[in-house]
């Protein structure tokens, strides 16, 4: 994959994992430290009349002169999340009508064209008039609630989740809960960075039910200013290098979310889910090789690195390959 096509990405990712180092001429350049916390754009919300175009997409057309975008096209991926803001289950989008009002958050990227188009993460509808509508939120964090120090410890009431956008939204734990197309049971702990929710609240703002929506990520991480790596809550027993672009430990992060790693002469460090494999690197390579994916040649933001050992790539990279969200410690 060429560097341009990923540049975004990889910045997200990595910036927000290690600072970059500052301009310098020192060839011993003191290692780097993690970023100060840098916070998501929220996703924007867009909302009118509907007219249903050929294409499948919807246009939205609202007169508010408080809508950032007052008219826009929204694109529906498949799978895109059709919710009905009353009963929280699937709106039937066959049955919207030109002229009904719907809702949808949507990604902060839009075309330059007028009207701007964009692609929707959700979708509500069947909203009755003056009915409080359901917010949606990404979760950027873990709890930020702050326990008493006594023994025996209370019992937890509450959770503060940072969100995208920089807010911090409080759930009860005493919130209904309930997950989007399955049976699954999900509580308050099913919460995690990456999550993404529809939240609805009480006329005083007070959250009394949540809609978890299909996690889109193999995991999540975090790294600390010591170089601690932590994968799904657990800290691993092999460091992070701080210096350069910031490496992480490969085996031990894959491991970490339940994929094989092995070393294959030729190949280098072989990553597999089963029989599958999802990709190779040796080291001092600048790429890594993603066998059956179309441009499977995933250009890397810093060569793969070997030492006592253990294999390392970029932060930024691992975390795309495995498909990990790293959040702020």
């Amino acid at each position: 994959m060429k560097r341009f096509v990923k540049f975004l990405s990889l910045a997200l990712c990595a910036a927000v994992v290690l600072s970059l180092p500052a301009l310098a001429a020192e060839e011993d350049a003191p290692l780097i430290s993690p970023a100060p916390k840098v916070e998501s754009l929220a996703p924007v919300r867009v909302w009118g009349k509907v007219t249903k175009m050929e294409s499948g997409s919807l246009l939205l057309q609202t007169d508010d002169e408080t809508a950032l975008h007052r008219e826009v096209v929204v694109h529906l991926p498949e799978g895109v999340p059709c919710v009905d803001a009353v009963t929280g289950q699937p709106m039937d989008m066959s049955k919207v009508k030109d002229g009904d009002t719907l809702y949808a958050w949507v990604r902060n990227a839009m075309t330059m064209s007028l009207p701007p188009q964009t692609s929707a993460l959700i979708v509500v509808g069947n909203v009755p008039a003056d009915y409080k509508v359901p917010e949606f939120y990404k979760i950027t964090g873990a709890d930020k609630t702050v326990m008493p120090a006594i023994y025996p410890a209370p019992e937890r009431t509450e959770v503060n989740l940072p969100v995208a956008g920089g807010e911090t939204l409080t759930i009860p734990v005493s919130a209904q809960f309930t997950p989007w197309l399955t049976r699954q049971i999900v509580t308050v702990d099913d919460l995690v960075p990456g999550s993404q929710i529809l939240v609805w609240k009480d006329k005083d703002g007070k959250v009394e039910k949540v809609l978890l929506l299909p996690y889109a990520y193999r995991g999540y991480y975090t790294v600390n200013d010591k170089g601690e790596v932590t994968v799904n809550g657990e800290k691993l027993e092999v460091n992070a290098k701080l210096s350069g672009p910031g490496l992480l430990p490969l085996r031990a992060v894959a491991e970490a979310v339940n994929y094989d790693v092995t070393w294959v002469s030729g190949q280098g460090a072989t990553v597999k889910e089963g029989d599958k494999e999802i990709f190779s690197v040796l080291p001092g390579a600048g790429t890594a090789k993603r066998p059956g994916v179309e441009d499977g040649d995933w250009e890397l933001f810093a060569p793969c690195v070997t030492e006592e050992g253990i294999t390392y790539l970029a932060a930024g990279d691992l975390g795309l390959l495995l498909n990990l969200y790293f959040y702020n410690a």
